[in-house]
């Protein structure tokens, strides 16, 4: 089962994140039951949320496992969020 949301990550966080969301009970573990953060998270920093539910999931919250996921999803997010921005300004220049 892992395997099969690592795969779904690997193609799409949101998905993966998604399927997490529905298939199993990670989500509500790693952000307490709530469902607002995580929503944000799916729209806004894709790579964060799932890194950081998986590494919840591996060790807990304050684990090494977690908080190396936060800053390489955060990484990624940041990454991709500046390459859109970049190939836009060069779609859209004059």
């Amino acid at each position: 089962m892992g395997c099969l949301f690592l795969l779904l990550v690997a193609v799409s966080p949101r998905l993966g994140l998604v399927a997490m969301w529905l298939l199993t009970d990670w989500v509500e573990r790693a952000f307490g039951g709530g469902w607002i953060l995580p929503l944000l998270g799916l729209i806004l920093l894709p790579w964060t949320t799932t890194l950081y539910t998986i590494g919840y999931i591996i060790g807990g919250a304050a684990a090494p496992w977690g908080i190396l996921g936060i800053f390489i999803g955060l990484f990624l997010d940041v990454a991709l969020h500046a390459g859109s921005l970049g190939e836009g300004r060069r779609r859209y220049a004059a």
